[in-house]
């Protein structure tokens, strides 16, 4: 059997595949690193204010691209119960960055950004490369979804200074977490690639008992032979060979 066209045929199928990932520990890093929550969090200072960002939750879709969701709380100390957040980012398995929206809630009131779309592709043009290298659409769509929800806060009369800074702290976190989406491709599964007319043989070769029973025996023990099998000649030290 020649393997030559389907080990051809899966490597196109392999190098054609790809996708896209988030550098967890990478994102961790530009917030101070995972310290909080067991390892789900962390926590810095922003605007004078402290916020918590919990670890993203990845989808992924069915064509190779990801959803990403993360959830920021701002911590307004601890007799107040903190403000929550969310922040959702759609790619494609490219790497376009599809769609971007977040929300803000404030005790009973939710207030979310409009949902922006891209209107052209802003990954980047190879497969290992980090996206954002000319990310200029990445942050044209940031800029219209946390303008979109500073204005909605706005309205809501909120003055409390970590509010007001609340959209300003979701976008540091886009910006943050943007570059460390990469475009990966599937790892090339190696398959053995034979001449024109070989033969792949499958069939594990096995040993017969006579084969496997031919073992040296230790000194002073009896040598195991199967049936019918001559027995060896041996020569030991100061023996006379027998006469006939």
């Amino acid at each position: 059997m020649n393997l030559r066209p389907l080990a051809l045929l899966l490597l196109i199928a392999s190098t054609a595949r790809a996708g896209v990932e988030l550098d967890m520990e990478e994102f961790g890093k530009s917030l101070g690193g995972w310290k909080k929550e067991k390892g789900k969090a962390a926590e810095y200072k922003f605007s004078e204010s402290e916020y918590r960002s919990y670890k993203p939750e990845i989808s992924r879709s069915p064509d190779g691209g990801i959803f990403i969701s993360m959830r920021v709380d701002h911590l307004r100390g601890m007799f107040s119960s903190a403000d929550h957040a969310s922040l959702e980012m759609s790619f494609s398995p490219d790497g376009t960055l599809l769609s971007a929206q977040a929300y803000i809630s404030i005790q009973a009131r939710r207030i979310s950004s409009d949902m922006f779309r891209s209107g052209g592709k802003s990954a980047a043009g190879a497969v290992g490369q980090v996206i954002g290298g000319t990310g200029a659409q990445a942050a044209k769509l940031g800029s219209d979804v946390f303008a979109s929800l500073a204005g909605k806060l706005l309205r809501e009369n909120v003055t409390e200074p970590g509010r007001v800074a609340f959209p300003a702290a979701l976008r540091h976190n886009y910006n943050m977490l943007y570059p460390c989406v990469h475009v990966v491709k599937d790892p090339l599964k190696a398959l053995p690639v034979e001449e024109p007319g070989a033969v792949a043989s499958t069939t594990p070769v096995k040993k017969t008992e006579a084969e496997a029973s031919k073992k040296a025996a230790p000194e002073g023990m009896m040598d195991v032979r199967t049936f019918g099998e001559p027995q060896k000649e041996e020569s030991h030290k100061g023996a006379e060979p027998a006469k006939p």
